[in-house]
């Protein structure tokens, strides 16, 4: 019982008074308004476009079935209808498409009035064929799927005025009562229904804005859990490629800030949370824009991995990292200048180290709780010649460096000895 209230609890920014009616936060509705715009105008355009067709070619085929056009044929047509369908066909191609929802209801208002106009100076009295097509007209806007209100309002004028004239003509004895009964009954039977088609069309459709504004807030956060490179595998339903691990040669890049731990005692608590999530989003964003998956976040440092999920070329893969590697020394420029503000004097730097290597990529840990990242000695290696890095600058293992030292001018540092690894590692600064 707990599960159902769960799954279909509703945020309450999202609460409505009836099913069809606006939402109650304002921002919402306001929202629920353009994309509701936005799904109407195909359709308002497709029906537009056939509408103008139609219309330019009336009064052509009266000529050639009929005879000669009558004026009233040739205004309503010609002169009314269709330079009003391609001026709001225009519109919708400017910014007045904001307006969308009013602009069809007066388009279909205008548009139906005219053709009973027309059909009452040329034949004198309303027939059946008016009233259907003012009920046509009326389903063009369910078609579409104007708002409640305005299908209600062009259902009323547009169905209520055949039925009025009929009735008229009936009283008059223009019509006989036999003849026109039944399109009355239709009429006003159809009324009701029509608006309550509406408002259920409206409730679907606020209820599709509600399903999809949700999922896409889930898939937000989603993407604050998970690289975007997975949860956009996750989303697209191929969970499998970022799901068992697998030995894959991809390239390592581990990056730390110089002198954070001093940093972290010196500033207030709001202050630094400030500053490590304003640089764990700029680096993030950087890593991400070259490909990269950001596998790991420990207090200041950080961990990506190229070449993984998206396949890549090992010498693509540290041309990508090293092109993450310098962008992430300019950002940290950048945001030093507005770190000043909060105190920090000293600007930071970080020291970057770049390694390639095989490791075991995939998603680790337990049903309850997982993680997509890279595990293995290659990893270690990556963390290790980083520091041994200079603040501001950039390390490349051999095995990275032997990738791209035909394209990339390198400084040789010599060998290292880190931790973990039982041999010396030949380390080289790329120039800038």
């Amino acid at each position: 019982m707990a599960d159902a209230a769960i799954a279909v609890a509703v945020p309450d920014e999202f609460a409505q008074r009836r099913r069809w009616r606006p939402f109650r936060d304002p921002s919402v509705e306001a929202s629920y308004r353009a994309w509701h715009r936005d799904e109407i105008l195909p359709v308002a355009r497709l029906i537009g476009y056939v509408s103008i067709v139609i219309w330019g070619f009336i009064p052509l085929a009266y000529r050639l079935t009929v005879g000669t056009a009558p004026v009233a044929l040739l205004i309503s047509a010609w002169a009314i209808s269709v330079p009003l369908l391609v001026a709001i066909q225009l519109a919708f191609y400017t910014p007045l498409k904001r307006w969308a929802n009013e602009a069809i209801t007066l388009v279909v208002l205008v548009v139906g009035l005219n053709f009973i106009w027309m059909m009452s100076t040329i034949y004198g009295t309303v027939f059946g064929t008016v009233s259907l097509v003012a009920l046509a007209m009326v389903f063009i806007a369910l078609a579409i799927r104007l708002r409640t209100a305005a299908t209600a309002f062009l259902a009323v004028v547009l169905l209520g005025i055949p039925a009025a004239l009929l009735v008229v003509g009936t009283l008059h004895e223009q019509i006989q009562l036999d003849d026109s009964w039944p399109y009355i009954a239709v009429l006003l039977t159809l009324l009701p229904l029509v608006i309550l088609a509406s408002a259920q069309t409206e409730a679907g459709m606020r209820q599709q804005f509600t399903a999809k504004t949700q999922l896409q807030a889930s898939q937000r956060l989603l993407r604050r859990y998970a690289p975007a490179a997975v949860a956009g595998r996750i989303e697209s339903g191929d969970a499998a490629a970022v799901g068992h691990p697998q030995r894959l040669r991809v390239t390592a890049l581990s990056s730390d800030v110089v002198g954070f731990t001093a940093l972290a005692d010196q500033i207030d608590p709001e202050a630094l949370s400030q500053i490590i999530n304003e640089y764990m989003a700029t680096m993030s964003d950087v890593v991400e824009s070259q490909g990269g998956v950001v596998t790991e976040f420990a207090g200041d440092g950080l961990m990506a991995i190229f070449g993984a999920p998206e396949t890549l070329e090992p010498e693509e893969q540290v041309h990508r990292a090293l092109s993450a590697a310098h962008t992430m020394h300019a950002r940290l420029a950048d945001l030093n200048k507005t770190w000043f503000r909060l105190g920090i004097e000293q600007p930071l730097q970080v020291r970057i180290g770049i390694n390639t290597g095989m490791l075991s990529v995939g998603t680790f840990g337990s049903d309850g709780r997982a993680t997509y990242t890279a595990i293995g000695l290659q990893m270690n290696v990556a963390a290790r010649i980083q520091a041994h890095c200079e603040p501001g600058g950039i390390v490349l293992s051999s095995a990275s460096w032997h990738l791209v030292n035909d394209t990339v001018e390198c400084d040789p540092l010599g060998e290292v000895t880190v931790k973990g690894v039982h041999f010396p590692i030949s380390i080289h600064a790329p120039r800038t």
